[in-house]
């Protein structure tokens, strides 16, 4: 295992693992090192990708629980690496619980949803957390993605992000542990995200007997994301969840009973009847972290016993909605770039890409253009009423039903 470490300032800034036999590579690399306005939680965001395997074009990122730093999810992390993702664990300020919080005897259940919300993007929105834009989730990831695509510009880091300031979520996977877990699905209510995976991760307010209302009532909120992307993951004797609730109550609010009942792993193989709702119960140190926690991991043979768990709930996930080319075609047939000043009412463009489906639509110049579904790789559509423009003076993108918008590209 070869090591190599950069120091800057006393801080150490990388901490490079290669796995030569996988051909993994993981990072350690301090928040403020990404952005010097990052001034709290600075222990190292955890990072990997597996150049050996087909990427998957998409990004796995793993929110840690209450208290605990990106380094203790390291296996999850890895496996996802070695799946195709590229992946990221996300030092971010995480002291104390959302349930902690918006608990005891307060029963306002829009706290949670604060709380989280100020987290994730740095808005002020509650006194009960003071996080502001440069140590929010967001600016941690955005900032990170863009030192990834800077220091390893092969490795197309950059993928993830729509613009220096904004991430691209139709390309990522959300999830997280306990609070980790809990920001995951709040983000998956706000972003058109690939899917969101939950362990132990629930907002149940005990004074009032209720769920937060942004889990309860997703009308609430922009409901970004289908029912279809929220998976979850828990112990059966959860210390801190119970799981009774979380099966019977909060799952179903995010819509996941219609794609299975709960199903026990233990002793069972993947694909556990395709559901999205999972749980075990066998021994292990703490059950609420041996789900995921490398802490409390049970191995046998050296290797996880939930990994294919894990491995399951990364399957199968939505191709990201992209865009790879654009060309012209007259009476349905590829034509070479008309020349400019020709009236566009006898030609039509034919999109490649991926992700699309029979919802998707063509926008040209940010205006909705008439589109016909050929496959999830194409699209054909109109262009606008009037004269073909030079090289570059179109710019076309895609939006699917569940509100997700490709990159634009020019032509």
């Amino acid at each position: 295992m070869f090591i190599k470490r950069s120091i800057f300032g006393g801080f150490v800034i990388v901490v490079l693992l290669q796995s030569v036999l996988a051909q993994r590579q993981s990072l350690f690399v301090a928040p403020q090192t990404t952005d010097p306005q990052i001034t709290t939680n600075l222990n190292n965001h955890y990072i990997s990708i597996n150049r050996g395997v087909a990427p998957k074009n998409q990004l796995l990122v793993f929110l840690p629980g209450t208290g605990a730093v990106a380094f203790n999810y390291r296996e999850f992390n890895n496996t996802a690496a070695d799946l195709g993702f590229h992946s990221v664990n996300i030092t971010y300020p995480n002291d104390i619980a959302s349930n902690s919080l918006c608990g005891g005897t307060n029963t306002d259940l829009d706290c949670y949803a604060q709380v989280r919300l100020e987290t994730i993007d740095g808005t002020n929105r509650t006194n009960l957390v003071n996080v502001d834009r440069a140590n929010s989730i967001e600016n941690r990831m955005i900032k990170l993605l863009i030192y990834l695509r800077n220091q390893f510009p092969n490795d197309n880091w950059g993928q993830f992000l729509i613009d220096d300031s904004s991430i691209d979520w139709s390309r990522i996977v959300i999830s997280g542990h306990s609070q980790g877990g809990g920001h995951a699905g709040i983000i998956g209510r706000y972003h058109p995200v690939v899917r969101v995976v939950m362990f132990s991760a629930q907002d149940f307010n005990v004074a009032s007997d209720s769920l937060a209302n942004w889990i309860a009532l997703p009308n609430t909120t922009p409901n970004a994301s289908l029912p279809s992307k929220f998976w979850g993951f828990i112990h059966q004797r959860d210390e801190l969840i119970n799981f009774n609730t979380i099966s019977t109550r909060t799952w179903p609010a995010y819509g996941m009973p219609q794609f299975g009942a709960v199903v026990n792993v233990d002793g069972n193989s993947p694909p556990y009847g395709n559901t999205h709702s999972l749980t075990s119960n066998i021994e292990c140190g703490e059950f609420h972290g041996c789900v995921v926690g490398d802490v409390r991991l049970v191995f046998e043979n050296g290797v996880p016993v939930y990994k294919p768990v894990w491995e399951y709930l990364l399957s199968n996930t939505t191709s990201p909605l992209s865009l790879n080319s654009v060309r012209f075609l007259r009476l349905g047939q590829e034509v070479d770039r008309p020349n400019v000043g020709l009236t566009t009412k006898y030609f039509r463009i034919s999109v490649a890409g991926n992700g699309f489906d029979a919802n998707s639509r063509v926008f040209i110049n940010g205006s909705e253009m008439e589109t016909e579904y050929i496959a999830q790789g194409e699209l054909r559509a109109k262009l606008p009423a009037g004269k073909i423009r030079a090289a570059n003076g179109f710019a076309v993108q895609i939006r699917n039903s569940d509100g997700a918008l490709s990159n634009s590209l020019p032509f």
